[in-house]
């Protein structure tokens, strides 16, 4: 063989061995670019007539309005939806309460949202919005945990013919509230899905439940299988403070 037929084969592996490493990579990258920026699906929600809207400053500087909502589609299936909104010196880019919203999420994360009329909102949708925004009236931190408990098994109930929703939870602890979500031992990838959407959404949750009860210290996001596994622990203040169990 000649070292110019050899040099010719060379190039061929090399060539080969770049084809192999390259085609996962780029695989993997568009499954990434995919689930965290192309749009899957468009929820309806509304901001709570008391919600507080009340613009702060956030890590980076800036002056935002944090919104955690509970959204739905077109055939009434729940997802928690948590956005920032950058707020100008006029405070023009608000969501007031009372604002009917469609968001836009991909697998993983808010992409889009714009206020809409209510007569935008799919029937389903509409169904199922109203129920959850009446302000707590509830006299200690024990019985707000059992309301929270009740929207969120509402909030989760799945529709006629979808897949079940975790066992959902809340809890006093002391001045804490522990939120425990509890998938069946063989939706591990759901329960991590899920651990994945939650936690910015308990970033924001912890100021909605301050507002609701000012005694309240921090809440806890617990994820697990319903054989004891744990996929996920956190708790939340005013910042997410630390991680255990992870």
């Amino acid at each position: 063989m000649t070292m110019e037929k050899k040099r010719k084969i060379g190039r061929w592996v090399l060539l080969a061995a770049l084809i192999v490493v390259a085609v996962p990579l780029v695989i993997f990258a568009k499954r990434y670019y995919d689930a965290r920026y192309v749009l899957d699906e468009s929820y309806y929600s509304v901001v709570p007539l008391d919600y507080n809207i009340t613009p702060h400053w956030d890590e980076q500087g800036d002056r935002v309005s944090s919104y955690s909502l509970t959204g739905y589609n077109a055939d009434g299936e729940a997802r928690d939806l948590s956005f920032d909104v950058l707020i100008d010196a006029h405070n023009s880019d608000l969501y007031p309460p009372g604002t009917f919203l469609r968001v836009d999420v991909s697998k993983q994360l808010v992409i889009g949202r714009r206020a809409i009329d209510e007569a935008g909102v799919p029937e389903r949708a509409r169904a199922r919005i109203g129920s959850l925004y009446a302000p707590s009236a509830a006299p200690s931190l024990e019985e707000y945990a059992s309301e929270r408990a009740s929207q969120l098994a509402a909030k989760y109930a799945p529709p006629s013919g979808a897949v079940a929703a975790p066992a959902i939870s809340c809890d006093a602890d002391g001045a804490s509230l522990v939120y425990s979500y509890v998938f069946t031992a063989g939706g591990r990838e759901a329960a991590e899905d899920a651990a994945e959407l939650l936690d910015p959404v308990y970033s924001v949750q912890f100021r909605a439940d301050k507002q609701a009860f000012p005694e309240l210290d921090a809440i806890f996001l617990e994820i697990r299988l319903d054989d004891g596994t744990p996929i996920f622990s956190r708790k939340y203040n005013k910042r997410v403070e630390f991680d255990y169990e992870k």
